[in-house]
């Protein structure tokens, strides 16, 4: 990751942080959609697929569906909004337990190994299986995540990669060259100490970084540095026993997160979302942030609007690690499940929008218009692409990092049953050290014991 930067361009940052948060019109919303108009034809099948996507992701997908329907009259396919992905997640598995499914459900990666162990969904391997389907093309990142004994599970639709977002405006404000970003955390540190402004009383006025309190951060620490989050080869030669987060690249970040908010160089977020770190830099609060490449397109439509806002000149990079990684990322990944509690007639025609959602021409179209990576690697020399790519760079900055990355169980992250319980201890662990100035070894130690006490829970109640 370390040097991998380009040029967004000048943003109108708060309308994309606005349009991210709250789904204006102009970049998507929320509620029931239809992928297409008037009533199906005699003898189509209509399948649902509940989704968590706003803003430009959502007004990609829904294109993509309308388009699709348009072309055949053997599918319909029907978008639902399910709010955001943990409530995604939770009316799911509530629908589990008793009510309508969906045919097919959009999900994040996270949340992998909990549906495996409700045996409620089919795996795709049955159709690939079937008909011989070549999946020679996929990013095996991709397709590796989501294969279990075997046996691909569900078909990845969305690679995300983490990015820091920075103002090239105040790095030549304070003599630095914008097209050095930091490469690793020590380097932030030392960029943030030029960046601070402080008030005739010492207050903050502007830090160098604005920092939410989010676990992901220490996932892609460890993944940098080839370390594991939790044992069993981050679950995946056997289920997930015990975390390992709380070796040295767990205590170097914790201990400078500690530093960097107590010593006024990082701005405390909180449990912001993606949206607000960025609003704190174009609001001139901060000067970095850390988002996802998934953020791209959104901010780009914000810039295209012409509207009012704040405007600066927003580069993205390689998100700055514990110093001494390989350089290589963390992977996030969103994909398809078929609950298997549907009739056959609706799987078969899930599978055959999903072909066609996964043919190259749609994922580069899906990547152009929400930032998400292309699992299909032919993807990137079709047109939408590289159209993309070459008006906004720092779609193909993410791409690079991506495709830099080899695939280890440390980059293709954990396999792990109660992920988000996991993930809360060290959130709550964060908020110990830094909302409350707890020792930040002792606070990550604390939250490593939570999280095995909670794996071990978890294990117990399904096995």
């Amino acid at each position: 990751m370390a040097g991998k930067r380009s040029a967004v361009g000048k943003v109108l940052l708060l309308l994309a942080c606005l349009a991210l948060v709250l789904g204006v019109p102009a970049c998507g919303g929320g509620g029931e959609e239809e992928g297409g108009e008037g009533t199906p034809p005699a003898g189509t099948v209509e399948i649902s697929l509940w989704h968590s996507e706003v803003a430009s992701n959502l007004n990609s997908i829904q294109d993509l569906v309308r388009r699709y329907n348009n072309s055949q009259s053997e599918v319909r396919v029907k978008l639902a909004f399910q709010g955001s992905s943990d409530d995604n997640m939770a009316k799911l598995l509530a629908s589990l337990r008793g009510g309508e499914l969906p045919t097919i459900a959009y999900l994040d990666e996270v949340q992998a190994q909990r549906l495996l162990d409700t045996r409620a969904f089919r795996p795709v391997q049955d159709f690939i299986d079937r008909e011989n389907y070549d999946l020679s093309d996929f990013a095996p990142k991709a397709i590796q995540y989501y294969r279990v004994d075997g046996k691909l599970w569900a078909m990845p639709i969305s690679i995300a990669v983490p990015l820091l977002y920075y103002n090239k405006v105040t790095f030549r404000e304070v003599g630095l060259d914008p097209e050095k970003p930091p490469k690793d955390l020590e380097e932030l540190r030392q960029v943030s100490q030029k960046m601070v402004q402080r008030d005739p009383h010492g207050n903050v006025t502007r830090a160098g970084i604005a920092l939410d309190i989010t676990p992901w951060y220490l996932e892609v620490a460890l993944a940098e540095h080839d370390d594991l989050y939790v044992n069993n080869a981050n679950g995946r030669e056997g289920r997930a026993t015990a975390v390992e987060f709380n070796g040295p690249t767990g205590q170097a970040l914790f201990q400078w997160w500690h530093d960097m908010v107590k010593e006024g160089l990082a701005m405390n977020m909180g449990r912001a979302l993606a949206a607000e770190n960025l609003f704190a830099v174009g609001a001139g609060q901060a000067v970095m942030t850390r988002s996802s490449s998934a953020a791209l397109r959104s901010v780009v439509d914000a810039l295209e609007a012409g509207l009012a806002g704040t405007e600066i000149e927003l580069e993205v990079a390689g998100l700055p690690g514990v110093p001494g990684g390989t350089g290589h990322t963390a992977i996030y990944s969103r994909s398809l499940w078929f609950p298997k509690d549907r009739p056959k007639a609706e799987q078969e025609a899930g599978w055959k929008f999903i072909k066609w959602l996964m043919e190259p021409e749609q994922q580069a179209e899906w990547f152009a218009g929400s930032g998400y990576l292309p699992v299909r690697n032919s993807s990137y020399d079709l047109p939408a692409a590289q159209e993309i790519m070459a008006k906004y760079p720092g779609f193909r900055t993410a791409a690079d990092i991506f495709q830099a990355s080899p695939v280890t169980p440390a980059t293709l992250g954990p396999l792990l049953g109660p992920f988000n319980e996991v993930r809360e201890t060290v959130i709550s662990g964060l908020e110990e050290t830094v909302v409350r100035n707890k020792d930040p070894i002792e606070a990550l130690n604390d939250a490593a014991k939570k999280a095995n006490e909670v794996i071990e829970d978890y294990n117990r109640r399904v096995e």
